[in-house]
């Protein structure tokens, strides 16, 4: 099991408690500041990996009772003792809120000797509390400042290592070296820390969150490594966490302190569509060559295919893309095709018809063919057009005045910025599952293998936006991704 993976599912089962709103705001002030939670001086400075959290545990529990019925109640009980038990922690007849003290990290480490990657787990511990509380022996194993080997015989024990700072911080995990690492980075200075060790200055955007994954590892993101985005060390995926009506909303953020890439720089990013009440399930910006793959779930006939193949060849702009079941619409700027250009439609019988300065038009061709001396009709599917005073409209279906007006108004929006040239300019919104392509939750099929039938995860919407203008170095991405649960 990739601990990647298992840093993810805890995610979650935090989540499934159901603590309050963490959503990020300009405006919001909090007074806890995840910046200054004392446990961050035991990270060490290389990972690649890192949550944080300084949610309330009795607010989670009390949360947990409100927004959940009985049964997933008994539900979230159960994945919490899953995850446990897979770490090798036995709690006992003990309550978790008796025991944490609402601070947690968990980093993971690759391991170039095994399959699985390495972890450390730290969590603060009420004062009354020890190691023997946390791990449930039959004997007793506490003793501060020291490193204890945990050993359970015929039992799940990923966590091999544990230790109890005078601080009453456990510092865990399956690799004792990390351990070692841990301390050694609680001995340096502040101003060493502020020097060396540029998660500090990133917490600082986000210190009114309670709920933070940092991730520096950018190879199994999909949509970061479709495009030469020039991504270096310095790049931090930052997601944050809020749970709304048991939905799981995920929103992610490309930072670079350092190439002044912060939260501000996405203060203006308008994360609704205008397209979000219509029953459009899919949604890109972006152009014809990769779009094309979000066809793959849609039925369209070998003529269809043909038509994009061609317009792919022709259009270089980026263009705009909107699925209905297996309707289809393409946007594109009037003066970029037009169609007397598309060769496939040369011998199409056209019928044109002008309302409110819309041009439109229909495709339509039908031909008699000798098969075996018979005679047949063969039909072919008509292709529609509209054009505007500024637009092209290309589709398999007539579309209504109001959806006109609509799709103008989201093309317009996602091509606009008068201040800035974009050379890359994404724009992605995915509504139904089947439409979602697996590399950007490649997560979630591990998550519901691991719990089996104890819970399901499921996708209800994607959203990405990705801008880079001329003469910037860095790149804006932002992802938004909804998750049911249960």
């Amino acid at each position: 099991m990739n601990i990647k993976l298992l840093t993810l599912i805890t995610i979650l089962s935090l989540l499934f408690f159901g603590f309050g709103k963490t959503s990020f705001s300009l405006n919001e002030v909090i007074q806890d500041d995840i910046s200054e939670l004392k446990i961050l001086k035991y990270l060490p400075k290389d990972n690649k990996t890192i949550f944080i959290s300084n949610t309330n545990i009795s607010e989670i529990i009390n949360n947990k009772s409100k927004k959940y019925e009985k049964k997933e109640q008994d539900t979230v009980v159960l994945v919490k003792d899953i995850i446990l038990a897979y770490l090798g922690i036995d709690l006992g007849t003990k309550k978790l809120e008796d025991i944490y003290d609402n601070e947690l990290t968990i980093t993971s480490y690759e391991n170039n000797e095994r399959d699985i990657d390495d972890i450390l787990i730290i969590f603060k511990i009420k004062e009354t509390k020890d190691i023997d509380d946390i791990l449930n022996l039959s004997n007793k194993i506490d003793e501060p400042n020291k490193l204890i080997k945990i050993f359970r015989e015929h039992k799940l024990n990923y966590l091999k290592y544990i230790y109890r700072t005078n601080d009453n911080y456990i510092i865990t995990s399956s690799n004792k070296n990390l351990i070692l690492d841990a301390l050694q980075s609680s001995s340096f200075s502040k101003e060493t820390r502020k020097k060396y060790y540029p998660i500090n200055k990133l917490l600082n955007d986000f210190k009114n969150e309670h709920n933070i994954l940092i991730n520096k590892n950018h190879k199994a993101n999909y949509l970061l490594n479709s495009e030469n985005y020039s991504l270096t060390k310095e790049d931090s995926l930052v997601t944050l966490f809020d749970l709304k009506d048991k939905k799981v909303i995920l929103k992610s953020y490309l930072i670079n302190n350092n190439k002044s890439l912060d939260i501000m720089s996405y203060k203006k990013i308008d994360n609704k569509s205008i397209l979000d009440n219509t029953n459009y399930q899919i949604s890109v910006y972006d152009n014809l060559l990769n779009i094309n793959k979000y066809l793959n779930h849609i039925k369209i006939d070998n003529f269809e295919k043909a038509i994009f193949k061609e317009l792919n060849e022709k259009l270089k702009q980026n263009i705009l893309l909107l699925i209905s079941d297996d309707n289809w619409v393409i946007v594109f700027d009037k003066n970029s095709l037009s169609f007397e250009d598309i060769k496939l439609l040369e011998d199409y019988h056209r019928d044109i018809l002008k309302n409110n300065n819309n041009i439109y038009t229909i495709y339509s061709k039908n031909k008699l063919k000798k098969e075996d001396n018979i005679i047949k009709q063969i039909f072919y599917k008509n292709i529609f057009s509209i054009q505007s005073d500024n637009l092209t409209f290309i589709s398999n279906s007539l579309i209504n005045n109001s959806d006109i007006d609509l799709i103008s108004k989201e093309f317009l929006n996602s091509k606009s910025n008068s201040n800035a040239k974009y050379f890359l300019n994404k724009k992605i919104n995915l509504k139904s599952p089947y439409s979602i392509q697996a590399e950007n939750i490649f997560y979630l099929e591990n998550i519901n293998s691991f719990f089996k039938n104890v819970i399901n995860i499921s996708i209800i919407e994607f959203q990405a936006k990705i801008k880079k203008s001329i003469p910037e170095t860095t790149t804006n991405y932002f992802t938004e991704t909804n998750l049911k649960i249960f």
